[in-house]
């Protein structure tokens, strides 16, 4: 087990994730505490992989001022995904989810498409952005281009994450750095 702090510039939000190995593959869980709209969230998000890091489980609860929400949805790995045990067709041929408020999702495909230096990968991913609440399907590209360093790659956005040996975000510029970090074993 690993566990990772993340402090977004401006110390305005924070975020404790843990990365540990499971019977059937990888469990990432975390909290979030941010400001949105001048208000403080809470999010508790966790997500269940295969050996392989595809996704199989995510689950989020978001504490807000509004009101809690939650996030539910499986997926068999191969692209298929469900919410409340009812079919999700727009999300269907995603591999990953990307939940945008941390930068922990970002291991899923590095983790999973294990790219040599100067490879890259075209994926789409299950997004669930905030503080919108909205599940999506979009296409993210990743390449590698350094042994420690990814560009990241959504719609206009572009970005290079600088990362450790596991493939954990240290740098998301912008937006996250860690601060604290234990080993992973």
């Amino acid at each position: 087990m690993s566990t990772i702090l993340w402090q977004a510039p401006g110390g305005t939000s924070l975020e404790r994730c843990t990365f540990e190995p499971t019977a059937g593959g990888w469990r990432i869980s975390g909290t979030v505490l941010l400001i949105a709209a001048d208000q403080p969230h809470e999010i508790r998000y966790s997500v269940q992989t295969d050996p392989d890091w595809r996704t199989l489980t995510v689950g989020a609860h978001v504490q807000s001022p509004e009101g809690d929400r939650r996030v539910a949805l499986r997926t068999d790995g191969d692209g298929a995904w469900s919410a409340n045990d009812e079919p999700v067709v727009d999300l269907f041929g995603a591999t990953d989810v990307d939940l945008s408020w941390t930068p922990a999702t970002n291991t899923l495909p590095i983790r999973r498409l294990g790219l040599e230096v100067g490879e890259r990968a075209e994926i789409i991913v299950a997004w669930i952005r905030f503080p919108e609440h909205e599940i999506e399907r979009a296409a993210q590209r990743y390449e590698r281009v350094a042994a420690d360093t990814y560009r990241y790659t959504a719609g206009e956005h572009t970005v290079d994450l600088s990362l450790d040996a596991f493939g954990r975000v240290l740098s998301y510029p912008d937006a996250w750095l860690a601060v604290a970090q234990t080993t992973p074993r």
